[in-house]
């Protein structure tokens, strides 16, 4: 019931403190991405993955692997490693890498380890296959810190749920078109959108890739700016405004928005929105500028986890990074920060949700849970004949009228988290 629990607190968001409709630190959720995990302490990139069970896949890039002592020091003997994974189970945090804690070694390797690395981008599910984004990088003669450069898009499977290894695929987009595909991967309408960035004019500009659900190696279409084409080189931008080297896009109450940061490891956290994922994505909008706690430091590429969505705020996560040898005396350096942002500061459209997000009411019982096929329902003497289905971010998907065994059928969903409501009574079901 503890884990149960907090998860749901995380999932309705109680776990932070909003004021007067403002941008917020979520500290709560800062508090849990540093418990115990088996070794990860600190990285950069911070994606998260949703898996259909209702885990989250954290994905970092270099990533610390270690010990934190009292007054944040690390402890002798800490290694950095290129890419790591952490799966979130309720409040359960498990590190996934490589080798062993006192030697470990990259979450993903490339063909090519002594000269060539991974750093994660975006991912999906289907299948019963994970399938990741990784963008693969060497070293050049820029100067320390800075001496990497992109070399190739990859696609690494995996097992799901286990997410055990299979195998990766090279892309072979970036030759032609100069665009880093796996920013976001967004399931919209039969079709998987790919997003990437693309420098141009010394700005990075967003592009979108679209392929079948399903067949994420098959084949692509692009968007030229009107229309979708099968030529890879005819990728236009859709927005005016240019993207960090990592951004989100997600679909909300009908619109998608795009989250990114400033370019040039500037301070300002912004939202755009657009009516369709092909964008143009426009209205762009200030969120939030991020602090400077500590000395000489900077910070970069803000990234949208949707799947925390809930009392109508987005939770968003950005890095920071500063010196490299500060880091061991100060690990805060280089550890991921989150914050709240009120939807009605992305879009005035956007309505509030007033459902109240439970794991399970008193009065109601719903099993079994996780459900394939079909939920079961128990509840006391009320007049109930229906059960209204919603998504986590309080859209209304279906009215199911409740049979006279209080059960209904639900092997038409996609597989992920629900909300239903009886009556008065909300609670959520897991779809798998």
């Amino acid at each position: 019931m503890k884990k149960q629990l907090i998860f749901f607190l995380i999932l309705s968001g109680l776990f932070h403190v909003h004021i007067n409709g403002q941008s917020m630190p979520d500290e709560e959720f800062n508090a849990l991405i540093r418990t115990e995990n088996g070794g990860w302490v600190a990285g950069d990139a911070t994606f998260s993955v949703f898996l259909p069970d209702g885990r989250t896949l954290w994905l970092f890039g270099d990533s610390f692997i270690g010990t934190v002592n009292a007054d944040s020091s690390l402890a002798p003997g800490a290694t950095m490693i290129r890419n790591c994974g952490v799966i979130q189970n309720d409040e359960i945090m498990e590190a996934r890498y490589n080798g062993t804690f006192n030697n470990p070694d990259d979450f993903v390797s490339t063909l090519t380890p002594d000269s060539t690395w991974f750093w994660p981008e975006h991912g999906l599910v289907e299948n019963d296959t994970l399938k990741i984004f990784f963008s693969e990088f060497g070293t050049n003669d820029g100067p320390p810190g800075w001496n990497f450069e992109f070399l190739n898009s990859w696609i690494v499977f995996f097992t799901y749920p286990d997410i055990e290894y299979i195998k990766q695929s090279m892309l072979p987009y970036y030759s032609n078109n100069g665009v880093v595909y796996g920013d976001r991967v967004l399931n919209h309408d039969g079709y998987n959108y790919i997003y990437g960035r693309k420098t141009e004019s010394g700005f990075l500009k967003p592009h979108v890739a679209r392929v079948a659900e399903g067949n994420i190696l098959g084949q692509w279409e692009f968007f030229d700016g009107a229309e979708w084409s099968q030529y890879d080189t005819a990728s236009q931008r859709i927005s005016l405004y240019a993207v960090s080297d990592q951004y989100g896009v997600f679909e909300y109450q009908d619109k998608f928005v795009m989250i990114t940061q400033a370019t040039y490891l500037g301070p300002q956290i912004y939202s755009l929105t657009s009516n369709f994922p092909s964008g143009p994505f426009a209205d762009r909008k200030e969120q939030y500028s991020t602090p400077y706690p500590f000395a000489d430091i900077f910070t970069y590429n803000a990234y949208s986890h949707p799947q925390f969505n809930h009392n109508d705020e987005l939770l968003i996560s950005y890095n920071s990074n500063g010196d490299f040898w500060s880091i061991f005396s100060n690990v805060e350096i280089y550890r991921p920060k989150f914050i709240r942002v009120p939807f009605s500061n992305i879009d005035t459209s956007f309505t509030p949700v007033n459902i109240s997000y439970t794991h399970q009411s008193e009065e109601i019982i719903c099993y079994p849970n996780p459900a394939k096929d079909v939920l079961h329902f128990q509840f006391g003497n009320k007049n109930c004949n229906n059960i209204k289905i919603y998504t986590l971010d309080g859209r209304l998907l279906v009215i199911k009228a409740l049979d006279r065994n209080k059960v209904i059928n639900i092997s038409e969903l996609t597989p992920g988290i629900y909300i239903y409501q009886i009556g008065n009574i909300t609670g959520r079901f897991i779809h798998n």
